[in-house]
């Protein structure tokens, strides 16, 4: 067994390794097509490291331009991850339950204050079993779009809230800083959507990570105000829709265990659980 960091030239092999695990690997393989093995300080760049039996891949794991380390090894999960950080500031781990937990132990971040560990539902979707809800149907009040940059602002306030609320953040110049650019690329991207009730924004979500046959939902949002309502379950349903029209066949996401109104709201649209993720989230 060997462990190295990957270059560029190692990019097909990674690829071919992590394209059997789409599921558990969306993270990876979207940040791999988007920028390829290179270590900077740009959007979607990561430096990244492998196991190897022989010639053939057997575990890796990224650190990526803001300092999160995303795993998938089966084998060796804390020797690439070691690896991989090698003394370098880490943020937070994201990969299966275990495979997080082995990565954390390694890189010695175990007795870490963490702004959130939680361990999450991972769920997918063939969309051709997508089930929209009865008032996104034609007809009816609900309404979801991509999101413009005339949305910008709302969703710059929408994402501060998610990322206190949900993540644990702590509101300051660097969080209002990085909501900002992470809302901008997503509208950019077409990866940002927005659900309108009657016209009034209630609720969005975006595509965190996104192939051309699959994509992972993320940064599902709901004001307090407008809770209770399925708006959540409409905004996710309906940005879906819109990517099957675009011909992306499979969807993915992931949700605390201890949630179980969004649990119960994914079931409802189609979704089913196939393992455990970890999002562990380091304090400042």
């Amino acid at each position: 067994m060997t462990i190295r960091l990957l270059t560029p030239q190692d990019q097909p092999q990674l690829d071919a390794f992590l394209r059997g695990h789409t599921a558990e690997t969306m993270i990876l393989r979207s940040n791999l097509a988007q920028s390829g093995i290179v270590d900077g300080s740009e959007p979607y760049q990561g430096r990244y490291a492998a196991a190897f039996d022989g010639e053939r891949i057997v575990g890796t794991a990224a650190l990526y331009w803001q300092g999160m380390l995303a795993v998938y090894a089966p084998q060796h999960a804390g020797a690439v991850a070691r690896m991989v950080a090698d003394g370098r500031a880490v943020a937070g781990i994201i990969g299966p339950w275990q495979q997080a937990l082995d990565a954390e132990d390694a890189i010695a971040q175990n007795g870490a204050h963490h702004k959130l560990r939680s361990r999450e539902m991972l769920m997918a979707l063939p969309l051709e079993r997508l089930v929209l809800p009865a008032p996104l149907l034609q007809g009816q009040t609900l309404h979801c779009r991509r999101a413009t940059a005339a949305d910008h602002e709302l969703l710059y306030q929408w994402r501060l809230d998610f990322c206190c609320e949900s993540l644990g953040a702590t509101p300051s110049q660097a969080l209002a800083q990085s909501a900002a650019g992470e809302v901008t690329r997503w509208v950019a991207e077409g990866s940002q959507f927005i659900l309108l009730d009657n016209g009034r924004p209630v609720a969005g979500c975006c595509f965190n990570a996104r192939l051309p046959d699959t994509v992972q939902i993320g940064n599902v949002w709901t004001p307090p105000e407008s809770r209770s309502r399925g708006y959540g379950r409409a905004v996710v349903a309906g940005a879906l829709a819109l990517a099957r029209r675009d011909g992306v066949t499979q969807a993915v996401l992931f949700t605390p265990e201890d949630n179980p109104a969004a649990q119960t709201a994914y079931l409802a649209i189609g979704f089913t659980r196939i393992g455990d993720y970890a999002i562990l989230l380091l304090a400042d």
